[in-house]
């Protein structure tokens, strides 16, 4: 165990083994920290918060913060945090804004410089989060997903695993899975086929992915024909995942452009 002798640590924190602590950390309240994570100079972490293993915090990060929600009263609220996962500097997670509610972060993400978790965000696991990126309340983003930087997310919005929005997008209906996302406001322009290919989605995946895109995106159909069409599909998984995900959207899935679905039933 490395820590630092500015470091401040409430007694009633746990700290795991072969952490090591930076000059000026501050650890209050009931924290739970597992083993072999490194902690930079001068992040706060604050409240109840609990980390894993092998995390690898910066400098100047705020951890279990109150939620900015002006509906916040006083209580037990939480922040969960993963194993394996980067988060570099003046990037801030929030706890949950309900009493026993948490904001969920999982495993092996990137969350780079200056990245804005609200309240009762859940993040799945192996997330990039490029600077600036900021996600509202309640958002959900789901495995391999990619946000670049200065995205911004409306709260309660869904962003489906293997997606990628581009620069400066504002996210506010659901980004279904596989999908690639750009512009102000953002439209669906195709499918993530770079991110599919590094992932290793062999080429009759990406076709049958492209496939169920133009059914959705090129075929003038509306939305319920169109699912109707992926049903046609379901035996492959990838398809049956974003046949799940558009079925259970509560905000709507966003579209390729504003005249986009028609109907053609």
């Amino acid at each position: 165990m490395k820590i630092h002798s500015t470091a401040i640590i409430d007694k009633n924190a746990i700290i795991g083994m072969n952490n090591e602590i930076g000059p000026y950390v501050i650890i209050e309240g009931h924290v739970k920290i597992g083993n072999n994570n490194k902690i930079g100079p001068g992040t706060i972490i604050t409240g109840n918060v609990a980390i894993g293993d092998n995390n690898n915090i910066s400098g100047h990060v705020y951890i279990g913060n109150y939620p900015q929600d002006l509906s916040y009263e006083e209580g037990d609220t939480y922040v969960k945090i993963g194993n394996n996962n980067i988060i570099r500097e003046f990037a801030n997670i929030h706890r949950g804004t309900k009493e026993g509610s948490t904001t969920i972060i999982g495993d092996n993400n990137f969350l780079m410089v200056a990245a804005h978790i609200a309240h009762n965000c859940i993040l799945g696991n192996n997330i990039i989060l490029v600077n600036g990126a900021g996600l509202g309340g309640y958002v959900e983003i789901l495995d391999h997903a990619f946000i670049s930087a200065y995205v911004m997310v409306h709260q309660f919005t869904r962003i489906g695993s293997y997606s990628i929005c581009g620069i400066l997008c504002k996210i506010a209906q659901d980004i279904p899975p596989f999908m690639m996302v750009d512009g102000n406001p953002a439209l669906v322009r195709g499918i993530n086929t770079v991110g599919l290919k590094r992932k290793g989605f062999i080429a009759e995946r990406r076709e049958k992915i492209k496939t169920a895109y133009k059914i959705l995106y090129r075929s003038n159909y509306s939305l319920s024909y169109a699912l109707k069409e992926l049903k046609n599909m379901e035996d492959y998984e990838d398809i049956k995942l974003l046949i799940d995900f558009i079925e259970s959207s509560k905000r709507g899935i966003l579209l390729k452009s504003p005249k986009n679905i028609m109907s053609k039933e």
